[in-house]
């Protein structure tokens, strides 16, 4: 009795078949194993799928994304409206254990500085101001004081937003009702705990 190999199948034909219908069938059969190979990997990445856009769109890593980022660009910024001119705004920047290029704050003003920026918002003309750092730190924070030496009344919003590669990974909104009564008001913004009022 002959055997035929083909395609790495082996096959002993019965004598009333033709080696042509051998072929067939074993063409057919070969047919049918794709389908079923291309079933399980279409089955596999079909599974797979929502692991996969979970992990693209979770928001869990965005914490330690802000902290210790050692490879990355990472800018604050803060910006205010409403009656905020009139309580005389004072901003400070901090940053703590820096250990990027230069170890230097980068301003929104050009000027470079090496842990704090202080920014008093009189002696601009903009609403908003915004530090820059590359590389590893502890902490980045910023402290915003409104002082209402004049007894005045007035709403003031303050928006924090985070960027790190120039992807806005924080954003935050405050709206501040200033009452004749209040003296000094302070808020610090952290990134990880959003504003917080210090008095």
């Amino acid at each position: 009795m002959e055997i035929v190999v083909l395609a790495g199948l082996s096959l002993k034909p019965q004598q009333s078949r033709p080696v042509g219908h051998i072929v067939e069938t074993c063409i057919s059969n070969m047919i049918k194993m794709k389908k079923t190979y291309f079933m399980i990997v279409a089955m596999t990445a079909c599974l797979s799928l929502p692991v996969m856009f979970s992990s693209c769109g979770s928001n869990h890593d965005d914490g330690i994304e802000a902290i210790n980022s050692e490879n990355s660009v990472v800018r604050m910024e803060l910006s205010l409206s409403g009656d905020y001119a009139q309580f005389k705004p004072f901003v400070s920047f901090h940053t703590f254990d820096l250990k990027g290029k230069g170890m230097d704050i980068h301003t929104s003003t050009g000027k470079d500085v090496n842990m704090v920026w202080d920014f008093t918002y009189e002696d601009s003309p903009f609403s908003t101001a915004s530090a820059q750092i590359k590389g590893s730190y502890s902490a980045f924070n910023a402290t915003l004081i409104l002082s209402n030496a004049d007894v005045q009344d007035g709403k003031v919003s303050v928006q924090a937003k985070m960027y790190k590669d120039e992807k806005v990974i924080r954003h935050h909104t405050l709206d501040i009702d200033v009452l004749p009564t209040d003296g000094n008001i302070s808020i610090s913004y952290s990134p990880e705990d959003g504003f917080t009022k210090m008095n």
